[in-house]
């Protein structure tokens, strides 16, 4: 069974399983125990509740630190259900109830570290502009990215998952990150695999409003000819046909994919999580759907401060 206790005192293993140092998880452990406690408050006044507080059968998870480490493990390993619960000594049926118990709250605790990226459809980017002014000079960088997916039980989802540049039933999601690093500062809904990347950008409705002159937002040739108010799109040369471009302009573009990989960077962090890299399992639940990537995404910034 594995409990913190143990792991912790080994240093290399615990970043292993987890995705985080020791000192990561102390810095989020206060969050995550201020927002279980929450909802615990929360449930005190439910008017269904028929029994006390500590009613029923001792928590196989004793500890706070043993719970927060459960979902960490869980996200970045990303087991079957039946595996994890094994290695917490918990069924199946328990391993799935925690795994949905804890999700929302390790998503509500990214949130109170305030390392969660933004994620609220047709809010403008000002809010992040104010929170780092030095990305009116920087700019910002941004791509798509897609998670694999099992193949859906509805006609209709077969047809829209299906991703013709994957060549299988994806989801996708659109970032922003930093140029000067990995942190993930926008992440846009979760939209179908066969969307195309510039559509997927442009159905984020996206804008700057305070600010006077355009910010930067570097894109690859798949995002040629979108138009973001407030942004000035940035793109690589594309070469001529039947001609080649000047060594300027290779030079040019060199510089840019120098710059540019960070979103790259950015999305493999990310990936390192196998809920996010390996195919959605759940894609069924609404909890699964919507947490995996936005924690993951909010750990990776927890790790880039």
């Amino acid at each position: 069974m594995i409990t913190y206790p143990a792991l912790i005192s080994r240093p290399k293993i615990f970043a292993r399983l987890t995705g985080h140092t020791p000192e990561e998880f102390d810095y989020l452990f206060d969050k995550f125990k201020s927002a279980y406690e929450e909802k615990l408050r929360s449930r005190r006044f439910d008017s269904r509740r028929k029994r006390a507080d500590g009613a029923g059968r001792p928590s196989h998870l004793k500890t706070w630190e043993d719970k927060l480490l459960f979902i960490l493990l869980y996200v970045r390993i990303y087991p079957l259900l039946f595996v994890h619960g094994l290695m917490f000594n918990l069924s199946e049926s328990n391993a799935c109830y925690w795994v949905h118990e804890y999700l929302p709250i390790l998503d509500k605790a990214l949130g109170y570290a305030h390392k969660k990226p933004v994620r609220i459809r047709g809010r403008g980017l000002d809010e992040i502009i104010a929170e780092f002014p030095e990305l009116v000079e920087l700019g910002l960088l941004g791509d798509g990215t897609e998670r694999p997916t099992r193949k859906p039980q509805n006609k209709d989802h077969r047809k829209s998952w299906y991703s013709g540049k994957k060549k299988r039933h994806t989801r996708k999601n659109v970032l922003l990150t930093r140029p000067d690093n990995t942190q993930v500062l926008y992440l846009g809904k979760t939209q179908d695999g066969n969307v195309h990347d510039k559509k997927a950008l442009e159905e984020e409705a996206l804008s700057v409003s305070n600010i006077r002159d355009p910010v930067p937002l570097g894109l690859d040739l798949g995002f040629a000819g979108t138009d973001i108010t407030g942004l000035k799109i940035v793109i690589p040369m594309k070469k001529p046909k039947g001609k080649e471009l000047t060594e300027l302009q290779k030079s040019q573009n060199h510089t840019f994919a120098q710059i540019r990989v960070r979103v790259e960077n950015a999305i493999c962090g990310v990936k390192r999580s196998h809920a996010v890299a390996d195919s959605i399992m759940c894609e069924w639940h609404t909890v699964i759907k919507k947490c995996n990537i936005s924690l993951k995404t909010g750990t990776l910034r927890l790790k880039t401060n």
